[in-house]
């Protein structure tokens, strides 16, 4: 949809105690990316691992960036970075498939109970319409934050290895 920015709107719905019915809508800028949806790890039900790991996937998750998903509890002893963490993982995932586009979005994108052959496949039926879109040239917009660090702090992040 036409929208002044690009805007996030993303519904998921488990039948999953954990997981459930979440809803997440976003102006997206660097920002709020950083705040609301950088930290979100995937998800996936312990039920599942051996499966996917027989398959060759998921060979990288561990505790450190997937929420396992048992029976009866969330496995991650430190629980959820949000209580909304899938919903905002979802979203993660959409801007980086949208971002398959080549180009910045100017837009609204909703989805529901999508992923990510669904994301693609909705790029794919965009791009196939030329009457569906436009390339336009907006003006950059940067987010300029300034922070203060002690000279130790910065001695030891800028200090040769």
């Amino acid at each position: 949809m036409p929208h002044n920015g690009f805007r996030l709107d993303i519904e998921i719905d488990f039948e999953n105690c954990f997981i459930g019915h979440q809803r997440l809508e976003l102006d997206l800028n660097p920002g709020a990316f950083r705040r609301e949806l950088a930290r979100a790890r995937t998800f996936g039900f312990m039920k599942d691992v051996e499966r996917l790991w027989a398959s060759g996937m998921a060979l990288g998750a561990s505790l450190e960036n997937t929420v396992a998903i048992g029976d009866d509890r969330i496995i991650n002893r430190e629980g959820l970075r949000y209580e909304n963490e899938f919903v905002r993982h979802k979203a993660l995932d959409a801007v980086g498939d949208l971002a398959l586009v080549g180009a910045p979005i100017l837009g609204a994108y909703r989805s529901i109970r999508g992923g990510h052959r669904l994301n693609s496949l909705v790029l794919e039926a965009l791009l196939a319409d030329p009457d569906a879109w436009t390339m336009v040239d907006a003006p950059r917009h940067h987010e300029v934050r300034h922070a203060e660090l002690s000279p130790q702090l910065a001695a030891a992040n800028f200090a040769a290895e």
